[in-house]
C-alpha cells in the first residue's frame, strides 16, 4: 500500500512540475498546507479522494494520469508512441 501511495505522489509531483507550478501554489489552490502536499508527493501519507479531485481540477489533467504507473506500467494510456511523436513534430515543422 505504501509503495502505491509513493507512486501516486510521484505522479502528482511530475504533473505539477510539468505545468511549471510550485508546490506552495498547488497547495494554496487545493486548500492544504505545503507540508501536507510535500508528504503526499513523497508518499509519506496517502492522498484523500477529496484532495485528489482538487488536484485533478487544479492541474487540469485526467484522473487516470495519477495512476499511469501504479501497476508498474510506465507507458500508460496517456502516453504516445514514438511514431505519434514523429508525426506531431513533422506537422509542427510544416506550419
Amino acid at each position: 500500500m505504501r509503495y502505491k501511495a509513493k507512486l501516486v505522489g510521484k505522479r502528482i509531483r511530475l504533473l505539477r512540475c510539468d505545468r511549471g507550478m510550485q508546490q506552495v501554489e498547488l497547495a494554496e489552490k487545493i486548500g492544504v498546507s505545503q507540508s501536507l502536499l510535500s508528504n503526499i508527493e513523497s508518499g509519506r501519507c496517502s492522498v484523500t479522494l477529496d484532495n485528489l479531485i482538487k488536484i485533478h481540477e487544479a492541474l487540469g489533467c485526467p484522473m487516470r494520469s495519477f495512476f499511469v504507473d501504479i501497476d508498474g506500467d510506465e507507458f500508460g494510456a496517456d502516453m504516445f508512441s514514438l511514431q505519434e511523436l514523429v508525426q506531431a513534430l513533422v506537422a509542427l515543422k510544416k506550419k
